[in-house]
């Protein structure tokens, strides 16, 4: 009896050493965490119960520091993509107090330039408005049966002009069996004209865009996007979509926008209960689609 005592003693210190030990870093670890220090990750030495805490607490903190690292992105993001229009303003008003008020022909296309600089201003500030919407669930969609075949070929449409200036073909291509969606019209036509127009500016001159709806009964209806442009470097792909994001640095932002058209579109399906996803090969071009519920 006294050996049974001494042995199953030193197995309940053992064990208790087993458990307590992983339990007190993982404590620490917490706490650390709790202080702002999201560097900490604890050792993974089993598949137990604890084993699995500890990944668990591993991935955790991974991706509090990818949050983080978005949030600070994000916010020199923004205040870059004030300061350049706010910068180009003031720099036309001194000028115009400086004397070139009085120049009637400079004077004009000062204020041209002041004018589509507030523009550009005022939209990123709705479209921050709207992506800070979807975040918080408040867009307040009104949703009613869509014909998505009429929507597509309407917002086709308004873009013609624009593929024309790039020697650009559109075509609308729509199954004899499309679905009619249950969504907003309003936000639906937004998230087709900005997959459209970031189509146009990515593909070369004498290409075709293609915009296609299918689906059946019973299914989801599926819009699709595709181009025959410059395409997506591999890297850049899973990064697609995020906000302020641009594959092309080089890039003007008065051609590449503001990086935040396709966030947007994404944003918006994703409220309508949808899915959006990108294919793409770099010189080949892109194919962007997404799905939404029928009524």
């Amino acid at each position: 009896m006294a050996i049974a005592l001494c042995l199953s003693g030193v197995v309940g210190l053992l064990l208790s050493r087993a458990i307590a030990q992983p339990l007190r870093r993982l404590t620490a670890a917490a706490g650390a965490v709790a202080q702002g220090q999201l560097d900490q990750q604890v050792p993974v030495r089993s598949r137990d119960e604890l084993g699995r805490l500890s990944q668990a607490f591993n991935e955790m903190t991974a991706r509090l520091r990818a949050a983080r690292q978005m949030e600070i992105d994000f916010v020199a993001n923004v205040s870059h993509e004030l300061r350049t229009p706010l910068t180009a303003v003031k720099g036309l008003v001194e000028t115009l107090r400086d004397g070139a008020v009085d120049d009637h022909q400079v004077r004009d296309r000062f204020l041209e330039t002041v004018e589509g600089e507030t523009d550009r201003l005022i939209r990123l500030v709705n479209d921050l408005l709207l992506l800070s919407r979807a975040d918080s669930e408040a867009l307040n969609l009104q949703r009613e049966p869509v014909d998505l075949a009429q929507l597509v070929r309407a917002t086709a449409s308004r873009l013609v002009t624009q593929a024309e200036t790039k020697r650009l073909v559109l075509q609308v291509s729509v199954s004899p069996i499309a679905p009619l969606a249950w969504a907003d019209p309003d936000r639906i036509e937004q998230v087709l004209l900005n997959l459209l127009d970031n189509a146009i500016k990515y593909s070369r001159p004498e290409g075709t865009v293609t915009i296609s709806v299918d689906g059946g009964q019973g299914q989801p209806a599926l819009v699709q996007v595709r181009d025959e442009g410059i395409g997506i470097p591999a890297e850049d792909l899973p990064r697609i979509g995020q906000r302020f994001y641009r594959a092309d640095k080089a890039r003007s932002r008065p051609q590449g926008g503001s990086g935040l058209g396709l966030a947007i579109a994404r944003a918006l399906v994703q409220a309508h209960g949808g899915r959006l996803w990108l294919e793409s090969q770099e010189g080949q071009g892109t194919l962007v689609t997404f799905t939404l519920t029928s009524p």
